[in-house]
C-alpha cells in the first residue's frame, strides 16, 4: 500500500489554457447551474495548497478549471499526494483534479492514534469536499485509497458518478501485503536523501530513476538531522509490536470490505498492475462478480504501485473511463 516516491519528475501536458472549460457540460454541483463560479482559480500547473477542515490541516494538490466536472484522487498508506501528478496534469484541460494527503500522511495532520481504518478515514472526505464545494465526484483510490473509497460509497452514495480502484480489492494476498509492512519500519530513519534513495532502488523494479531530492515530500528532518517517513505507519506498527510483542492483524482492516463492494451501484474500473504481488488475478476476477458495474483492466508493466510504475498507461484508462462515464 506504499509508495515511497509517490510523485513523478514530470507531468506535464502541455495543454494551453484556452482549452479548459469555462462552462461544465455535465450535470454539476450547484442547483443552478447558471450560477456555478469556482471556488477560487487553479493556476494552469496546479497548485499545492492548505486547508483546514474541522480543525484539522489538510495539504492538496489540484489541476484544472474548480467549475469543471470533480475527479478526487486518494493515494495509498505510506503514499503522498504528489503520487497524482501525472493524472492531474493529464486531467487539467477538461476535470478539476484535487487530490489530499490522507490524515498522518504527507503534510496532513493525523486523526488519532486509533482512528486510522478505513472507515475513519472515509469520514473525513465529506468535509473536504464541502470545503471545495463539490457535491458529486468521480473517485481514483489507490490501495488503502481504494479501501476509503469503498467506505465513502457504503456511506455517501448519492456523492459518486464514479469509482477507480487502483490494485485494490475484497482479497490480497499476505506474502504481498507483508512485504509492505516490513520495507515501512525497515528503517527508523536515514542518515541521508541518497542513503534513503538507495534503500528505495531495491524497492521498485518497475522504476528507472529518481532524483534523492525528490525524496522530500515524503520524508522529513528531523532536529538531528535524520530522515524520517511523513507518514506514521511504520512507527505505529512498531510502537505495536514492541508494546505488545504481536503483529499489525491487517487483515481486520478487510472487514466487510466484501459487503461493501456488493452494495457499489455506481461504474467502478478495476485497474489491477500486471505484476502485483498485493491483488492476485483470481481475486480481481472474483471482485468483479460482486460488483454490479465492474470492468477490470490489467496495467503491464507494473506492479501493486501501478499509478506509479505505468504512469502513462494508468492515465489513458482512466482518462477513457471518464470519457465513457460523460464527466
Amino acid at each position: 500500500m506504499s509508495d515511497p516516491l509517490g510523485h513523478s519528475e514530470n507531468a506535464s501536458d502541455g495543454a494551453p489554457a484556452d482549452e479548459r472549460p469555462q462552462r461544465p457540460a455535465w450535470p454539476g454541483n450547484a442547483e443552478d447551474t447558471d450560477d456555478l463560479a469556482p471556488r477560487h482559480d487553479v493556476p494552469l500547473d496546479g497548485r499545492s495548497g492548505f486547508v483546514v477542515v474541522e480543525e484539522r490541516q489538510v495539504h492538496y494538490l489540484e489541476w484544472g478549471s474548480s467549475v469543471a466536472p470533480p475527479v478526487l484522487c486518494l493515494h495509498g498508506g505510506g503514499q503522498t499526494a504528489y503520487m497524482f501528478e501525472e493524472l492531474g496534469s493529464a486531467l487539467r484541460a477538461t476535470h478539476h483534479a484535487l487530490a489530499p494527503d490522507l490524515p498522518n500522511h504527507g503534510d496532513s495532520d493525523p486523526l488519532g492514534d486509533d482512528l486510522w481504518g478505513r472507515e475513519h478515514l472515509a469520514a473525513t472526505i465529506p468535509p473536504l469536499l464541502d470545503e471545495f464545494g463539490l457535491q458529486r465526484v468521480v473517485l481514483v483510490g489507490a490501495s488503502l485509497g481504494g479501501l476509503t473509497s469503498i467506505s465513502f460509497a457504503a456511506q455517501h452514495p448519492a456523492r459518486l458518478v464514479g469509482i477507480v480502484l487502483i490494485d485494490i480489492g475484497h482479497r490480497l494476498e499476505d506474502e504481498g501485503v507483508q512485504k509492505i509492512m516490513d520495507f515501512m519500519r525497515a528503517h527508523e530513519s536515514f542518515g541521508s536523501l541518497e542513503e534513503a534513495a538507495d534503500f528505495i532502488s531495491g524497492y521498485l523494479p518497475y522504476r528507472k530513476s529518481f532524483r534523492p531530492e525528490n525524496l522530500k515530500r515524503n520524508l522529513r528532518q528531523r532536529a538531528d538531522g535524520r530522515w524520517i517517513w511523513k507518514h506514521g505507519m511504520g512507527r505505529r506498527w512498531q510502537r505495536q509490536h514492541e508494546t505488545t510483542g504481536s503483529e499489525l492483524d491487517w487483515k481486520s482492516i478487510m472487514n466487510g470490505v466484501a459487503d461493501d463492494v456488493a452494495g457499489i451501484d455506481v461504474p467502478v474500473l478495476l485497474l489491477r498492475g500486471g505484476a502485483s504481488d498485493v491483488l492476485s488475478g483470481d481475486a480481481a476476477q472474483e471482485l468483479m462478480g460482486i460488483l454490479r458495474h465492474g470492468r477490470l483492466e490489467t496495467v503491464e508493466k507494473a506492479g501493486h504501485l501501478a499509478a506509479g510504475d505505468n504512469p502513462h498507461s494508468t492515465v489513458s484508462l482512466v482518462k477513457g473511463f471518464l470519457a465513457e462515464l460523460g464527466w
